[in-house]
C-alpha cells in the first residue's frame, strides 16, 4: 500500500484543514497508486520521476505490535534542490525513508524556502545492508540539523544520534546541534518535548484497538505541526499530536477523521 511521510502526514494535515502540498519521487509506473489517495484527500501533489520507488516491507510483532523489522526492496533517486521548484511555505516537513534519498544540501535549500523546517529523522539513521534495515548514526547530522527547527526522533533513534540513553539528555544533546524544538517519542510511554530549555512529558492515549502502527510517527508530526501553527503552547501541541496518533493507530491507513475528533478524545481524557 502507499505509505511514507507524504501519505500519512500529508493526508492527516489536509484532514485537519491545512492547505497541504507534497513533493515526492516515484517511478512512473507507481506514481498513480502513490498519489491517488493524496489527490482524493485534496492534497496538491508534485511527483518527480525516479528510476525506482522507495519500497519498504514492515513486519510487526508483540502483543501491541511495538516490535518492527524492516526490509527495503528499492530506493528512489535522491532529492535535489531543483526538485523544490517555486515552493514557499510556512512549514516544510521532511521525512526521508532512507538517508540515500535526501542529501544535506537539500535540507539547506528547504531552510531558505520555509519559515519553519520540521524533520522526522528516521530515514537518516537507517542503514540498508542487503535490503535489511539497521540503525546507525547519521554522519552528517551536524550539518543537516543546523537547518532544522523542529526535530522528531523515536527513543532508539535519539539514543543513536546523541550517544545518550536517557531521553531528556538525548533531547538536550540534539538541541545543541540546532533544532529549537526536539520531540522524542516513547511509544506507549508517550513522548518528551524539549523547547527553550524546558522539558515536557506528554502521556500517551490508550487506543481502543491496535490495528495499524505504520505511519503513527508521521501522524504525530502532523498533529504537532497543525497545533503549533495555531498556538505557542508546547504541551497542548504534544497532547494534540499524541491523541491524533492514537486515533490513527486504531485504523488501517492514514488518519480519516478531523480536528473535532481529536478534540473529543482530548475532552474525554480530561473528563476521566
Amino acid at each position: 500500500m502507499a505509505g511514507g511521510v507524504v501519505h500519512y502526514a500529508g493526508i492527516a494535515l489536509r484532514r485537519l484543514g491545512l492547505d497541504t502540498a507534497i513533493i515526492t519521487k516515484a517511478a512512473s509506473d507507481d506514481a498513480g497508486e502513490v498519489l491517488r489517495m493524496l489527490r482524493d484527500a485534496g492534497v496538491r501533489t508534485y511527483c518527480r520521476e525516479s528510476p525506482a520507488t522507495t519500497v519498504f516491507e514492515n513486519i510487526y510483532s508483540g502483543g501491541d505490535l511495538a516490535v518492527r523489522s524492516q526490509a527495503v526492496r528499492s530506493i528512489a533517486a535522491a532529492f535535489e534542490p531543483r526538485d523544490l521548484g517555486p515552493v514557499r511555505a510556512k512549514v516544510v516537513h521532511l521525512g526521508p525513508l532512507t538517508r540515500e534519498e535526501m542529501p544535506t544540501e537539500f535540507i539547506e535549500a528547504v531552510s531558505k524556502r520555509a519559515e519553519c523546517v520540521s524533520l522526522d529523522v528516521q530515514g537518516f539513521v537507517r542503514r540498508v545492508e542487503r535490503q535489511q534495515v539497521r540503525l546507525a548514526d547519521w554522519p552528517d547530522k551536524k550539518q543537516g540539523l543546523a537547518g532544522v527547527d523542529v526535530l522528531k526522533a523515536s527513543l532508539p533513534e535519539a539514543q543513536i544520534l546523541s550517544g545518550e540513553d536517557d531521553p531528556e539528555r538525548a533531547a538536550r544533546t540534539l538541541a545543541d546541534l540546532g533544532p529549537g524544538e526536539v520531540i522524542v517519542t516513547l511509544g506507549a510511554k508517550g513522548s518528551l518535548i524539549l523547547a527553550a530549555g524546558r522539558c515536557w512529558r506528554i502521556p500517551a492515549f490508550a487506543p481502543r484497538a491496535v490495528v495499524d502502527p505504520t505511519g503513527c510517527g508521521d501522524t504525530y508530526c502532523a498533529g504537532y505541526i497543525f497545533h503549533r501553527l495555531r498556538s505557542d503552547d508546547i504541551a497542548a501541541a504534544g497532547r494534540f499530536a499524541a491523541a491524533l496518533a492514537t486515533l490513527k493507530l486504531e485504523r488501517r491507513g492514514p488518519y480519516a477523521g478531523d480536528a473535532k475528533d481529536v478534540g473529543a478524545l482530548l475532552r474525554g481524557a480530561e473528563a476521566v
